[in-house]
């Protein structure tokens, strides 16, 4: 999957985690386990299922327990610390939606996939390639 795409950039910066920051990559699975999480942003809709220290991509038509819609632009102001998760969700940058445990357990997942991100030597690199597609040019 190319990293041209939000779901590429999703999936290549969880192999990343896995590959480089394994407690955080484990700290990302442990609260949303046994959850799929349908994701749109900017329109490009994928899903994924979340196992213990595993997370496979699943059809995102299948029932979701949570479903999480923002932008490329969001993701990269979150990224840039513009602003914190609340203030996205206060202002409608990224909609979570789902049961009161399931959306906790998403911001801890969250909380732990973006401090294992910044520890993860190859992370810089996608980001400069997402935050260049995201702007429409070219890495």
């Amino acid at each position: 999957m190319s990293s041209e795409t939000f779901a590429g950039f999703v999936h290549e910066s969880l192999a990343l985690l896995r590959c480089e920051v394994p407690a955080a990559h484990a700290a990302m699975c442990a609260p949303v386990a046994g959850r799929r999480v349908a994701i749109d942003a900017d329109g490009e809709a994928f899903a994924l299922r979340f196992e213990r220290n595993v997370v496979h991509a699943a059809a995102p038509e299948a029932g979701p327990e949570l479903s999480v819609r923002t932008s490329r632009r969001a993701v990269l102001a979150l990224v840039d610390a513009r602003y914190s998760l609340l203030e996205a969700v206060l202002n409608e940058h990224l909609d979570v939606r789902g049961t009161p445990d399931d959306v906790i357990a998403f911001h801890d997942a969250l909380v732990a996939y973006l401090h294992g991100a910044v520890r993860a030597p190859s992370f810089p690199g996608l980001l400069r390639r997402f935050r260049a597609h995201a702007h429409g040019g070219m890495p």
